[in-house]
């Protein structure tokens, strides 16, 4: 698979092949049709991923209890690992990085949510 090649601490260059999904200061999300994977670019690293991937990539993230984490006085309270089937990636984020991860993951599945939802309508209409 031709994976984009980005360097530590640069924007990833779109392509043609990708489109946009969701941004924020921290990240972006970009999705491929040619290979049907969504790109993910939080704080430098870039990860590959299939849909059903994205999703419990997202669904692992949202499961962390932030509150919790930053009451913990433990030395484990400082990070917070996250990998999932189907992710080459260990993600290991501190609190604030988590809440932007959260945000960055969240923006992105509702835009492909909305998308999905508009496609539907006006495929239906047309049918």
């Amino acid at each position: 698979m031709n994976q984009p090649q980005v360097k530590l601490g640069e924007k990833m260059q779109i392509t043609t092949d990708l489109q946009e999904i969701f941004t924020t200061v921290y990240g972006a999300v970009y999705q491929s049709d040619r290979t049907n994977r969504l790109i993910v670019d939080f704080d430098g690293s870039v990860t590959t991923l299939k849909v059903d991937a994205f999703l419990r990539l997202k669904k692992a993230v949202d499961s962390i209890d932030l509150g919790s984490m930053a009451t913990r006085t433990g030395r484990d309270a400082d990070f917070e690992l996250i990998t999932v089937f189907g992710c080459d990636k260990l993600y290991v984020l501190s609190l604030q990085e988590v809440f932007n991860f959260k945000e960055l993951l969240g923006g992105a599945r509702f835009v492909l949510e909305l998308n999905s939802m508009l496609h539907e309508r006006l495929y239906a209409q047309l049918a």
